[in-house]
């Protein structure tokens, strides 16, 4: 992790946090393994900029590294200038960055010492042969408490792991219905048909169901359904 140095304002003049006042993914946040991401950040202060931080961490959820690829980690301090700047920055994704959700953390500092809250964005690598769904709906209607999700994935190399989960959104937040998880021991598993009857609560309105997929190589696709519970 970044680490940050401050100076100490006894006087108390300019204590104002500088801000990140704008992020935009040039190359969109699906980053291909091999090519370069380039990201842009806008930032102001009310003194004198000192330095944006950026840093690059996965999102995995403790999933494991891969024979071929690992998940890919970056950091950057770029100079800052005045009580306005731009910068644009790029970031080389190498061949072998495991495909999966990763997250970049900003934040700003300025001549003060003064931080900025941190800024977090989501953003995808991707590898051509990472694990792909096959008619896998992103939303989906159900008009009975039970109901069966039915899908199919494949991989160019082999299937490792596939772990699930299964929530109710309520008006206090999600509520977890079930999980499980399939290991998948063959060293050439390139197609799985997923096939899992569900039960909903009683009231439900809303569900969702997030399935994670692992291929030997480390590269991890995250898929998401929406269910909508008619009455």
């Amino acid at each position: 992790m970044l680490t940050f140095s401050a100076c100490n304002d006894d006087d108390g003049v300019d204590a104002d946090k500088p801000r990140i006042t704008s992020v935009n993914f040039v190359t969109g946040v699906d980053a291909k393994a091999g090519e370069v991401m380039e990201v842009r950040a806008s930032f102001t202060d009310d003194e004198n900029l000192s330095e944006a931080y950026f840093e690059i961490h996965e999102n995995f959820d403790g999933h494991k590294h891969g024979k071929a690829n690992t998940k890919f980690e970056a950091s950057e301090i770029i100079s800052l200038d005045g009580t306005q700047d731009e910068k644009t920055i790029e970031f080389s994704v190498p061949t072998t960055a495991a495909a999966g959700p990763y997250h970049l953390e900003i934040s700003v500092l300025d001549k003060a010492g003064n931080r900025s809250d941190v800024k977090v964005l989501p953003f995808n690598i991707t590898q051509d042969g990472q694990p792909v769904f096959v008619n896998l709906n992103e939303t989906m209607n159900i008009s009975s408490k039970d109901f069966t999700i039915d899908f199919t994935v494949t991989d160019d190399i082999d299937l490792a792991e596939i772990i699930y989960e299964l929530y109710e959104h309520t008006s206090n937040g999600e509520i977890e219905i079930t999980d499980g998880d399939i290991d998948l021991d063959g060293s050439d598993d390139t197609s799985f048909k997923f096939n899992q009857n569900f039960s909903a609560p009683e009231g439900a309105d809303e569900l969702e169901f997030i399935v994670r997929v692992t291929d030997s190589d480390g590269n991890l696709t995250v898929g998401e359904v929406e269910i909508e519970v008619q009455p």
